[in-house]
């Protein structure tokens, strides 16, 4: 008996539907993991190859916020911030229900970027930070293995 996987990108063919269980989250940055769930969602509608499912769904995607920093990227001559890095690290979970195994178990995506707090403000530049997290977590679950 053998087992054979036909790919769209990468996925199996026998997984063309996924449930985005909420995330969950370690940081006390309020509100991280239900922006970083809508966003994936978004994501895997925008990408097409899956649709999301609130049941008997063929595969599920979990995910907790592990870290979310704001440091110093950046110093002007006279040692005042120009500008910031701004950091967020997800484990991320992609189970293949119906052969009942784990795709991706527990990995780690690390996203960041820098931002100039003279012409974005840092509620802006997580937006977009939030946004570059679920395109990696989405690229990592449905064509990154």
């Amino acid at each position: 008996m053998s087992c054979s996987y036909g790919f769209r990108g990468s996925l199996p063919e026998h997984i063309q539907s996924v449930k985005v269980i909420p995330f969950r989250s370690r940081v006390t940055q309020y509100g991280l993991e239900q922006d970083i769930t809508s966003r994936v969602i978004e994501m895997i509608v925008r990408d097409g190859r899956l649709s999301v499912a609130i049941e008997n769904q063929d595969s599920e995607i979990e995910g907790i916020v592990a870290s979310y920093s704001k440091t110093p990227y950046s110093y002007t001559s006279a040692e005042i911030v120009e500008e910031y890095k701004l950091e967020i690290r997800v484990e991320i979970s992609f189970a293949d229900l119906l052969h009942e195994i784990d795709i991706i178990a527990a990995e780690s995506v690390n996203t960041w970027l820098v931002y100039d707090p003279d012409t974005e403000t840092e509620i802006d530049a997580r937006d977009r930070l939030l946004e570059e997290s679920a395109e990696d977590i989405v690229r990592r679950c449905l064509s990154g293995w």
